[in-house]
């Protein structure tokens, strides 16, 4: 059973970051699913795929935004940055000492990261990007 399921409403009404956004929640179920066993090289592989894969998706997300003007567009690459500044730090905790970051932690952490990202800040974009011509 998976931790997180994607419902529509979180789709920010771009099919492409939809498809962007359930890959992350994939990732944040693969720590879930590894947590009944040695979730060690799980953790480790996630927190690597993760800062490939959300460096990919932020970039994308933010050259939507600025085709289509968005209007907060600094502030959300800046949470942006941030993101990618945490996951740097937890991994290079983990890679310094795995036991030091937990399943636990890193489900945590991604999965309400996650939601309050989708809900709290990309939802915004949606009134500006869904009907837009470079979309």
């Amino acid at each position: 059973m998976a931790y997180l399921q994607w419902t529509e409403n979180l789709s920010v009404g771009i099919a492409r970051m939809d498809e962007h956004h359930k890959k992350l929640v994939e990732l944040i179920n693969q720590v879930f699913d590894a947590m009944s066993g040695d979730a060690t090289s799980t953790v480790d592989s996630v927190l690597a795929d993760l800062l490939d894969y959300t460096r990919y998706h932020f970039a994308e997300e933010e050259k939507l935004l600025a085709a289509c003007a968005y209007p907060d567009l600094e502030e959300h690459q800046a949470v942006h940055r941030a993101m990618v500044k945490e996951v740097l730090e937890m991994r290079a905790r983990h890679l310094d000492n795995p036991a030091s970051v937990t399943a636990s932690e890193t489900l945590d952490f991604l999965s309400k990261w996650l939601m309050r990202h989708i809900i709290g800040k990309d939802l915004r974009y949606r009134p500006f990007a869904e009907n837009h011509p470079a979309v």
